[in-house]
């Protein structure tokens, strides 16, 4: 019998030891990964200003181009509007499927540049996809609203849940357990953006090099800028992606490291 407890404790231990090395592996996959996406930022940033300082060559605005675009393609319940100062350090670049709207940054919607023209395009090409029916375009605006929270949310809802038992003298019981099941349900919706946003994001600029190639917006020099500025988009989405992956399954098997730990005792 003793025999047979202590390997059934050393088949623990092994398998404990087993967890924390994969938790160390992929602790630090995700600071490599997400140091290169920090750095990238700064490349997309970067790109994103160059370009904006090269004026193309149609002369036209973004809200111009994105609105030639919606009445080219027969797309007559989309607006184009500016954003404010905060909405568009917040929200950026978007379009609402739900408001059948484009909203540019003032940087975009004024500016007669390469940078302008791409994003403008881009999120004309958004509106066309929703106008013929795709249902992911929906569905991120969704789960975008809830990722908006979930950096803001995660945290205070769990000390929340953790006041009210202990007020209730429960210790960490239902409240916490609710409340941090909410949480996580908002953390999840952040995740499944990243998971919505390569697919769409990469037929959106196909199909945004398709219109300009069609109406002669750019020259084929700029629609190698445009492609280029694509391009470190997708990377930058990509990254995000695997950064958090990466950290989903970091803390998923810790949790189980720690299921480990507590049956060895």
């Amino acid at each position: 019998m003793k025999s047979l407890m202590l390997a059934g404790t050393e088949e623990m231990v092994g398998a404990l030891y087993i967890g924390l090395i994969i938790v160390g592996a992929l602790l630090g996959l995700f600071c490599i990964v997400a140091a290169i996406a920090e750095i990238w930022k700064w490349v997309l940033v970067a790109r994103y200003t160059h370009y904006n300082k090269k004026q193309a060559s149609a002369g036209l605005s973004g809200h111009e181009v994105a609105e030639k675009l919606l009445q080219g393609l027969n797309i007559t319940d989309v607006t184009v509007a500016k954003r404010g100062f905060f909405s568009g350090l917040f929200f950026g670049n978007s379009y609402s499927p739900f408001k059948k709207q484009i909203k540019l940054r003032k940087n975009i919607y004024d500016a007669t540049s390469i940078t302008a023209v791409a994003i403008a395009t881009q999120k004309a090409a958004l509106a066309k996809r929703d106008h013929d029916g795709d249902k992911k375009i929906k569905a991120r605006s969704v789960f975008s609203t809830m990722g908006y929270f979930a950096p803001f949310a995660v945290l205070p809802l769990v000390l929340i849940g953790v006041v009210i038992d202990i007020l209730a003298s429960q210790g960490l019981g239902l409240a916490t357990i609710i409340l941090s099941c909410i949480a996580v349900v908002f953390y999840i919706a952040s995740f499944v953006v990243l998971c919505l946003n390569i697919p769409i994001e990469k037929k959106a600029n196909a199909d945004a090099v398709e219109f300009m190639q069609k109406t002669n917006l750019v020259s084929a020099e700029e629609l190698e800028d445009v492609k280029s500025l694509y391009k470190t988009y997708m990377t930058m989405y990509i990254l995000d992606f695997i950064t958090e992956l990466l950290y989903i399954l970091w803390r998923l098997v810790k949790l189980i490291a720690k299921i480990f730990k507590v049956f060895k005792k």
